[in-house]
């Protein structure tokens, strides 16, 4: 009975706190952007993350003449981070996030399934291992791994701004957004793992500093959100109000698509106005839940949502392939506003 309480408790210090931390986070969060599904999903994207790094690693350790104190404190953190940003660079490049706070939560998430994964790994290995062994590893090295992802997805969110609120017709993917996040997260990891001999004192600074630090981010984050939300929430009212009064909206976009709409029949010009119309109102309306939901009050029609998705989804059938994908590359619409739109089927989905 003694054995197996004291494999608990190494079980229970090893796994459990990084994963409380981010609960924390998730609660934090003032838009409410993750629902229980979408946070297991991200650790499992992080456990599947460290079940490739494991086979890799120990390759890199038979064909390496460094021994593994050298390969841990050198060339590990180089692998394991360049596995975990891959994953986050598929999440960027799939538009599956939104704002900062989102991106830091997701790689606070994978870097966690990452850590939890590593950890039962040690733990199957090497279960005579000493308490403060564990404690270390799961106040210290889970948390180093969650933290170090998330600083790399926020650094990254932060040069991918530019594109992700324009037009997402003009959108371009550069991978260069990720390099100055991952070698942060490198260099942290590389440090974390230079104290072998007083891990103590790694674990101290990563369980006192890191959440400091991210919740300093999610405030920023949440403060940066609000302010684009209100002004773009505005911009896309005002398109409605244009496209409801017979207008086209002012703006390049409106100017391009004026032409385009001169080119069809007059029912497809009226598809074209109306997918514009319900659309912006789409995109406000999800601004305008996210904005509601950050003051605690979010109410949407639930109803009216739906029909209007409907609506959009006949309006595409009845375009046609080729006019609606001309259609879409002229709209103004960011990939920041699909992506609101999407957390608003989400909030729907739930409802």
């Amino acid at each position: 009975m003694s054995l197996l309480l004291t494999q608990g408790l190494h079980w229970g210090v090893a796994l459990i706190p990084v994963l409380v931390l981010l609960a924390v986070f998730v609660w934090l969060d003032a838009f409410k952007l993750m629902n229980l599904k979408e946070v297991l999903l991200l650790l499992l994207l992080g456990a599947i993350g460290a079940l490739a790094a494991w086979p890799i690693s120990g390759r890199l350790l038979d064909a390496l003449p460094i021994g593994f104190s050298l390969y841990s404190r050198f060339v590990a953190p180089w692998i394991e981070e360049a596995i975990k940003a891959a994953i986050m660079i598929a999440l960027f490049r799939l538009n599956r996030i939104g704002y900062k706070l989102d991106a830091v939560i997701s790689g606070f998430a994978i870097g966690a399934g990452f850590s939890v994964v590593e950890n039962i790994f040690y733990l199957t290995i090497f279960p005579n291992y000493a308490t403060g062994t564990w404690l270390v590893r799961g106040f210290g090295t889970a948390v180093m791994h969650a933290t170090t992802l998330a600083l790399l997805a926020a650094m990254a969110h932060e040069f991918a701004e530019r594109e992700t609120r324009e037009a997402a017709g003009d959108y371009d993917f550069h991978l260069f957004w990720f390099i100055p996040g991952y070698g942060v997260a490198v260099a942290l990891h590389t440090a974390f793992n230079q104290f072998p001999d007083r891990p103590m004192l790694a674990m101290l600074g990563a369980v006192l500093v890191a959440p400091i630090l991210l919740i300093a981010i999610l405030n920023f984050g949440t403060s940066e959100a609000q302010r684009w939300l209100a002004a773009e929430c505005a911009d896309h009212r005002t398109q409605v109000e244009a496209l409801r009064a017979g207008r086209w909206p002012d703006g390049p976009a409106g100017q391009k698509i004026a032409a385009l709409a001169e080119r069809l029949d007059t029912e497809a010009a009226k598809r074209v106005r109306r997918y514009w119309e319900l659309q912006a109102w789409l995109v406000a309306k999800a601004e305008e839940t996210l904005i509601e939901e950050s003051a605690g009050d979010a109410e949407f029609d639930a109803a009216q949502v739906r029909a209007a998705l409907a609506e959009l989804e006949g309006l595409r059938n009845a375009l046609g392939r080729s006019t609606f994908a001309a259609l879409k590359a002229l709209l103004p619409f960011s990939r920041n506003d699909y992506w609101e739109v999407a957390e608003l089927r989400q909030r729907l989905n739930r409802s």
